[in-house]
Formats: C-alpha cells, structure tokens, sequence
C-alpha cells in the first residue's frame, strides 16, 4: 500500500511538473513590452492584406478573439497575456478566391514573413503558415467536411506573439 501511494504522488507530480505555465502579463511588459492595443491594429491589417477580396478586419473583445499564452492546470489556454488571433472563412470558395488567397499570402515574404513547411505529407497545398522575426503569424486552412454536403471550408487566420493586457 505504502509503495502505490508514493508512486501515484510521484505520478501527480510530474504531470503537474509537464503543464507548461507561459509567460505571466507582467513578464511580457517587462520583456517585449508588447500590448493588445499596439498588437490589435497590426493582426487586422495582416489579415486584410491576406484576405483575397477587401475586408475591414476588427476583432472582437478578449477572450473571444484571444489564445491565452498561458497552460492551466486543466491543460487549456488561459490568458492574459494574448495572442491577439482573428479568422475569416470562406464556404464553398471558387479555386480562383483560393488562388488569390495563396498569392497574398507568398506576397507576405516581402513584409518579412517565411514559409513554414507544413509537417503533415497529406495536407492540401493551400494549407500555409508563414510568420515574422516578431512573431506575428499569417495562415490559411482548407477542410472538407465528411457527409452528404461535402461542405469546403477555407479560412485565413492571423495572430499576434504574447501580448500584455
């Protein structure tokens, strides 16, 4: 009994010992400085320069629009800081609206922005992610939906590194 008992201690601790806590609010103004309102105007213009027709990009208020930097104990993101992150999707897009998506988005290397190699061999070449020396992201995803609809879903996503509240 006593050698079960230390063994499920010593279990419980090294999964707490595996959540990853982040960066707390204070230690992103104490290191990058960066802020959801300096963040905010810069994610929305990297979508609308990505998105293949004109779009007023606006996110909506945290935590709706947000990914916490942070792990909790239950393993979910938890915030602040930020990853200030805003989507657009397109249902069953026109290949030439995904064309242009894919333009726009190799068009983002001359912003600073490289391609990151996708890790999956069986993704769909417009599934893309490219990010920035700053660690701003731009990515697109394209899914089909299992069923009788065969629904396509093309979406565009762009999003800050960690920011302070």
């Amino acid at each position: 009994m006593t050698v079960l008992a230390v063994l499920a201690i010593a279990t419980l601790t090294g999964c707490s010992g595996l959540v990853d806590r982040g960066p707390t609010n204070q230690e992103i103004k104490d290191t990058t400085g960066l802020t959801v309102d300096e963040a905010t105007p810069i994610v929305e213009r990297n979508l609308e320069l990505v998105w293949p027709e004109q779009v007023t990009v606006k996110r909506a208020q945290l935590p709706y629009s947000g990914l916490g930097c942070r792990t909790n104990d239950e393993m979910m993101s938890d915030g602040p800081p930020w990853h200030i992150r805003v989507t657009l999707e397109e249902v069953n897009p026109s290949q030439e609206f995904i064309d242009r998506a894919v333009a726009n988005l190799e068009a983002m290397t001359t912003r600073g922005f490289t391609l990151k190699p996708n890790q999956r061999p069986d993704a769909d070449p417009a599934d893309r992610f490219y990010r920035d020396s700053r660690g701003y992201t731009v990515s697109s995803s394209l899914d089909i939906a299992d069923g009788p609809k065969k629904e396509v879903r093309f979406s565009m996503t762009a999003t800050s590194p960690c920011a302070a509240e």
